[in-house]
């Protein structure tokens, strides 16, 4: 029989989209899971769901707890799971039926990987959909190629958890990793740890992963609120930890450090933030892109791009919202067209 693969799936406010999720779960062509339902106190009718869809299949596991957030959901579920491998869902996404057979094949395959990835398709609610994985070729990476690719936020390495396999090894052990609590952009913190331990990585663009963008998610939030400046936060602590261990590229190591008050900066100047908090963000994205400008591994253009933003950052972000807008209506239109 094959390994079991344990399928995390926490569950929270998502009544409309989780018997999609669990249907795509369900009737995987893997058969030997483990599928944990981790219901964090949902207040709507997804705790009778979850109850019910373990009443269908006896490989469904269910824990209700108290609402703690994302992280607490997806440890309570790696503190049962049982499998040799581990995945993880989003209980508003959904995976084609191939997905956790083909990152188990390809895990076998590849005797130095205990990491497998596959692509992933953003499904928008005008209709749009975008594969965003599509330009990647498909590749191994060791622990120095993934971290340096996970710090410089390229080739896909700074993706979440859930569109890949994980040797279940790195959550059991003296030192488990779990993600942390109270915190949002929460798989960069456990993929820098993951990357650090791990023997090999192996990435595949096929896509099989279906990304769903909802207006009320956590990523698209769109007032300032207390986990506005969490992937600052996040850059802080991957930094630190990677540094005690070791890693020493100071120019891979701040520009993550830069990359998280740019993130921040951006989606803050989409949630109508008042001048002060503006130039707030601005100012801590100058002072720490001066590494950036040393930086001989990156292009002039992207340095400049850095430059810009970190000056004048209202103008560089109504440019390129506005060019994302349009390219998601020509996608929009083209798949129309196409159907």
């Amino acid at each position: 029989m094959n390994p079991l693969i344990s399928v995390i799936i926490p569950v929270y406010k998502v009544e409309k989209y989780l018997d999609a999720c669990m249907t795509s779960v369900v009737e995987q062509t893997y058969r030997n899971l483990e599928i944990i339902l981790v219901d964090d106190g949902s207040p709507d009718s997804c705790p009778e769901k979850c109850d019910d869809w373990a009443s269908r299949d006896p490989r469904i596991r269910v824990v209700h707890k108290t609402n703690g957030g994302l992280s607490t959901a997806r440890n309570a579920g790696l503190d049962i799971a049982t499998g040799d491998y581990i995945a993880f869902v989003d209980s508003d996404d959904w995976i084609d039926k191939n997905m956790i057979s083909r990152l188990y094949q390809w895990m076998i395959e590849h005797d130095s990987a205990d990491v497998t990835v596959c692509g992933v398709v953003k499904e928008y609610e005008n209709g749009a959909m975008e594969n965003i994985d599509a330009s990647y070729p498909e590749r191994m990476f060791t622990r120095e190629e993934a971290l340096n690719s996970f710090l410089y936020h390229r080739d896909r390495m700074t993706d979440s958890v859930w569109n890949k396999l994980f040797s279940a090894r790195f959550f059991r052990g003296e030192r488990p990793l779990r993600f942390p609590d109270g915190i949002n952009s929460e798989d960069y913190y456990l993929l820098s740890h993951v990357y650090d331990m791990m023997t090999g990585l192996y990435y595949n663009p096929e896509a099989f992963y279906h990304y769903r963008i909802r207006g009320n998610s956590i990523s698209t939030k769109s007032r300032i609120d207390e986990h506005t400046y969490d992937k600052v936060k996040i850059a802080d602590l991957c930094t630190k930890y990677l540094a005690a261990r070791g890693y020493s590229d100071r120019h891979a190591l701040g520009f993550f450090r830069m990359q998280g008050w740019y993130d921040v900066l951006y989606d803050i100047l989409g949630k109508q933030p008042s001048a002060k908090e503006v130039s707030s963000a601005r100012r801590e994205l100058a002072k720490s892109a001066w590494i950036v400008y040393s930086d001989g591994t990156l292009s002039l253009m992207h340095r400049a791009k850095v430059w810009t933003f970190s000056h004048i950052p209202r103008v560089y972000h109504a440019l390129t919202s506005r060019n994302h807008k349009r390219q998601l209506e020509h996608m929009q239109e083209t798949q129309q067209r196409e159907n």
